[in-house]
């Protein structure tokens, strides 16, 4: 071969050689350079750790940055709308009629004196005594009926001042209002019309709503405020429609009663006795000494009527209120001292704005009723059923009581947190055995 072809051959081989050295030296320092990184942010973390989101202070955020609009597109409105033609704060946007609505019922809240407390003792009183199986051996009674029946009875009395109802006429109206409230609730995300839902629950909406109407067509003389907040809401007169007070007024107040009681008894016997004769024993409806509001204050906290809401997204306030880093290594633990300072008053730091106690929410679409009233409500109801159901002893044989039923059974919770559900517990039923009962 000539050596002038020789040259550019060797040339050639130089220029690949360099090449080769060129890619091992890139290829040795990305290694390096991958091996080096993970140290380097390691270092970088550890000086600046990840901050945790406050779940406090996130749920807080969520709750009063939520606007009517928010509400009234929340899923499930169309479904209220549509199957209850509610047209309330909760379905809609309007400002007017949310002012109105907190204007007119913070009115009747604040009004409610002793007389009055003890007007709905008396109606709850008089009207669950059917409802209780009285023999010389035993009393017993179902949990969630008498928790549905007198609340409804409550609420009719405490808002409108209407009593003496018929008890299958209670019975109808309670039940429907909660069959028909856990029935909507599969058709939430896609119902955007009327037709959108079955007949069978429209045509059930419609008449009990007919029948509503009848019951209250006395009540602007009765209750005027009550009058003016359902007569504002509604095009014309005839229009009225109970609903828009009924429902928020008695579904959630009726489920924080079924699990105070469920949670009083589920310990047997004399568990939780200092609880039940807190609430039982007090010296008159009106009488809230410290230790019954804060057996309701933990109820409420542990079991609130309202899981979770809809906002921007989902909110969990019952996740909060059952947070250790808000109520300590026992925040699952059923303890109502919690709500007690040292001179067993109540601690009202755990209920200020702020804290992780909110089962009425918080902000401006905070529920009117919370300042007071509901648990109020709840300690007057529940005082109410106990003392049928677990009479004085008065120095005789002493009260032995469980809870019996299929569901209760298959969990026995004796001292743990009970299932959450609108649907749980419905059969469970507490029985009481005491030789001489019938004395009572």
């Amino acid at each position: 071969m000539a050596l002038s072809a020789v040259g550019p051959i060797i040339m050639s081989l130089n220029h690949l050689v360099l090449a080769l050295l060129a890619l091992s030296a890139t290829y040795v320092m990305s290694i390096f350079r991958s091996n080096k990184r993970p140290k380097s942010l390691e270092r970088e973390r550890s000086a600046h750790p990840k901050i945790e989101r406050d779940p406090l202070k996130d749920t807080i955020h969520q709750l009063q940055d939520a606007t009517l609009s928010v509400r009234a597109g929340k899923l499930g409105t169309f479904t209220l709308r549509n199957m209850w033609q509610l047209n309330n704060p909760f379905t809609s946007s309007s400002s007017d009629l949310q002012a109105m609505y907190r204007k007119n019922l913070v009115r009747i809240f604040h009004g409610h004196n002793q007389e009055s407390w003890e007007a709905v003792a008396q109606a709850v009183r008089m009207s669950i005594q059917p409802l209780i199986r009285c023999s010389d051996e035993s009393i017993e009674v179902n949990i969630r009926d008498i928790s549905r029946h007198a609340t409804l009875v409550a609420v009719l009395k405490s808002l409108f001042s209407i009593e003496d109802v018929d008890h299958d006429r209670l019975q109808y109206i309670g039940n429907q209002i909660h069959r028909l409230t856990v029935g909507k609730k599969q058709f939430d995300a896609g119902a955007s019309s009327a037709e959108d839902l079955p007949a069978d629950l429209r045509n059930a909406a419609d008449r009990l709503i007919q029948d509503l109407r009848k019951l209250f067509k006395d009540v602007d003389q009765s209750s005027p405020l009550a009058f003016q907040v359902l007569s504002e809401s509604a095009e014309t007169p005839d229009s009225i429609n109970p609903l828009n007070l009924l429902i928020p007024a008695f579904e959630a107040p009726w489920r924080a009663i079924f699990y105070t009681l469920l949670a009083l008894l589920q310990a047997h016997d004399e568990g939780r006795s200092d609880d039940i004769k807190a609430l039982r024993d007090r010296k008159g409806a009106a009488d809230f000494e410290p230790r019954a509001l804060a057996v309701v204050y933990e109820s409420l906290r542990l079991y609130p009527p309202i899981r979770r809401v809809r906002r921007q997204r989902r909110v969990d306030i019952e996740s909060v209120q059952r947070h250790p880093l808000y109520w300590g290594s026992n925040a699952d633990v059923w303890d109502p001292t919690r709500f007690l300072d040292e001179d067993n008053n109540i601690k009202t730091s755990l209920l200020r704005s702020g804290a992780a106690w909110m089962p009425f929410a918080v902000g401006s679409l905070k529920c009117p009723s919370a300042n007071g009233y509901s648990a109020r409500l709840v300690v007057v109801i529940v005082g109410e059923i106990l003392r049928h159901i677990l009479p004085e002893q008065d120095g005789r044989q002493g009260l032995r009581w469980k809870l019996q039923g299929p569901e209760w059974e298959a969990a026995a919770p004796v001292d743990g947190l009970l299932r959450a559900g609108r649907e749980e517990y419905g059969s469970v039923k507490a029985v009481i055995e005491w030789s001489n009962i019938s004395a009572r």
